[in-house]
């Protein structure tokens, strides 16, 4: 299906990748492009789950236009948090991450048996976290201070924020387990309490440092609901507040949270009668972070979208658009999914959201809009990129690695959404995914 568009490039037309697929916002990157130096190949890969629970990837190549399409692993959980995540190994293949919604304790993967080429996935393979809690939302990452290992982040220990090491995959895609998962932090009053989730998001600078931001726990069950950042040193297993003081080690334990924090290197936002919850973080030229939140009303149905930077010596915040009220169409469950927001990693100050807005089909559709945040805050330039939609727009994503003027650069998903599950007959997500080609 093609539809004219006249915002990001007047020669762009909507594209659909698939009629049936989504993606939830926790596993990164969903969606990477990779140029391979070494062998010229320059592809876009993109992952999601469909309805029946599959999990799926599409592969584009630049230079030739080819599209393929491939099936990872059929028959999985049906829910919308199993989206796959890439890495690209440092001798071109490609690795492919994905789990169940904290229900095992299981990472499952494939590597390409080829450079570049996700039609040679070698077999499944399994990395077993028993004892370190169940798995949900695949993070990798590959440091240049740490060669021959990668970094696996995900939702584990006492569902917490948890980090392990592992070696680079082998020629028959086998990995070892080099440093024992570890909590990163903990939001727990006693070490028995169960009910806390911290939800986490994560950006490396692919040499020493992974930068994190991450909630006291679950938007719907703390009010206020603070957000913090902190930056992992992989040198030394120190997590640091943003002027660099170190918070904890993680050689010695977990980082302890208080909702009640106030140190402004380390605490990005709490608001009276407010429940936070993350959507994004990138680094901006300088090697400071920036990060996109949302700030939900004590009855969840006011949205406010909000891009906090900082500094060198503060978090500035810049108020940037009311999202409105949840997007869904179940008015029974989560409240707290807003439309959505990205960065564009590559520059920072360009932000895409999904906002209810005014068209031919009335004045809640959810399209996807462009702000530019100038250096002072200040909103310099924004646009609206999709108009007049009969569905929604929301999840937006920016291809990691990806310029403007890309293929696939920009991808959200479309149509009707109920609810992250879609087992025991119960109607989610019948969802596409769009792009701009």
């Amino acid at each position: 299906m093609m539809n004219p568009i006249n915002n990001l490039n007047a020669e762009r037309i909507l594209s659909t990748i698939t009629d049936d697929g989504a993606w939830c916002w926790f596993a990164d990157p969903r969606a990477l492009r990779h140029v391979n130096v070494a062998t010229g190949s320059d592809k876009t890969y993109i992952g999601y789950i469909d309805v029946a629970g599959s999990i799926q990837a599409f592969q584009y190549d630049h230079a030739t236009h080819e599209h393929k399409q491939v099936r990872v692993r059929a028959g999985f959980q049906e829910d919308d948090h199993n989206n796959p995540t890439f890495l690209a190994l440092p001798d071109g293949r490609v690795m492919i991450f994905y789990s169940e919604h904290s229900s095992s304790p299981y990472f499952y993967y494939r590597v390409t048996t080829q450079p570049d080429d996700l039609a040679t996935l070698g077999p499944e393979k399994i990395i077993d976290t028993m004892g370190y809690g169940n798995t949900t939302y695949p993070s990798p990452f590959v440091m240049t201070d740490q060669p021959g290992y990668f970094y696996l982040l995900w939702r584990g220990v006492h569902w917490h924020p948890t980090v392990a090491r592992f070696s680079l995959p082998d020629q028959v895609g086998d990995v070892s387990c080099d440093m024992e998962p570890k909590q990163i932090v903990d939001s727990r009053e006693d070490e028995h309490e169960t009910g806390k989730r911290p939800y986490a998001k994560y950006v490396s600078n692919g040499k020493d440092k992974i930068m994190m931001t991450y909630t006291y726990t679950h938007p719907d069950n703390m009010n206020p609901n603070s957000l913090y950042y902190s930056y992992l040193d992989v040198n030394t297993l120190t997590l640091h507040g943003a002027d660099g003081h170190q918070l904890a080690d993680l050689n010695r334990e977990p980082l302890k949270l208080n909702n009640h924090e106030t140190d402004p290197a380390y605490l990005v936002d709490r608001q009276p009668d407010t429940r936070n919850w993350n959507w994004d973080i990138a680094i901006d030229r300088e090697g400071y972070p920036v990060i996109l939140f949302v700030r939900i009303n004590e009855q969840k149905d006011r949205h406010h979208y909000c891009y906090a930077k900082w500094s060198g010596s503060e978090w500035r915040i810049t108020q940037l658009a009311d999202g409105g009220r949840w997007f869904h169409q179940n008015d029974q469950r989560e409240h707290c999914y807003s439309g959505g927001m990205t960065l564009d990693h590559a520059d920072p100050s360009t932000v895409y959201l999904s906002i209810p807005s005014r068209g031919k089909y009335g004045d809640d559709i959810f399209e996807i809009h462009q702000f530019v945040i100038a250096d002072d805050g200040a909103i310099a330039q924004s646009y609206q990129v999709t108009e007049n939609s009969a569905k929604n727009n929301v999840r937006p994503f920016v291809v990691r690695n990806a310029s403007k003027d890309d293929s696939y650069y920009l991808i959200w998903m479309h149509g009707d959404y109920y609810y992250w599950d879609h087992t025991q007959g119960r109607l989610g997500y019948t969802t596409g995914l769009w792009t701009l080609t």
